[in-house]
């Protein structure tokens, strides 16, 4: 019991200082951790205003083709949903191909000089989800992709 006494006695300062830094990393952590959940949230929110808009214009009616070029486009960035991101464009991509091949032909209802661009832009960014699912060490992007 001596011996422990005046161990502390001889080592109270960095006995001090070490659990000083112990409440500090763990204060550090804590407020890590809840600024990873906020972002989370908010990365969350901002998918679903994503798909809100690709499905609909800002008064909530049909949808504009620019806009949802964006979105489709900005689907690249939330890599924790490239699942749910690959079945709604390959569930939309047919719908968006017929625009496609309607904007191209000489009827068409869709003005002519300008091609529906979204059926291109859910191709490309379907390739460039699967690659990145697939393989793709972090860092290495493809020319096409920048």
């Amino acid at each position: 019991m001596k011996d422990l006494a005046t161990f502390s006695q001889n080592y109270s300062g960095i006995i001090g200082a070490v659990f000083a830094i112990c409440v500090a990393l763990i204060s550090l952590y804590n407020y890590i951790s809840i600024k990873r959940a906020e972002e989370r949230g908010r990365r969350y929110d901002r998918y679903h205003q994503l798909l809100a808009n690709l499905n609909a214009n800002s008064n909530g009616d049909a949808p504009f083709v620019d806009r949802q070029v964006a979105v489709v486009y900005e689907m690249r960035n939330f890599p924790e949903y490239y699942p749910v991101s690959v079945r709604i464009i390959e569930k939309s991509i047919s719908r968006w191909k017929y625009l496609y091949e309607l904007s191209l032909s000489p009827v068409a209802i869709v003005s002519h000089t300008q091609p529906n661009t979204l059926y291109l832009e859910a191709k490309i960014t379907l390739e460039y989800i699967k690659r990145k699912q697939s393989d793709s060490p972090y860092g290495l992007i493809a020319p096409e992709d920048r």
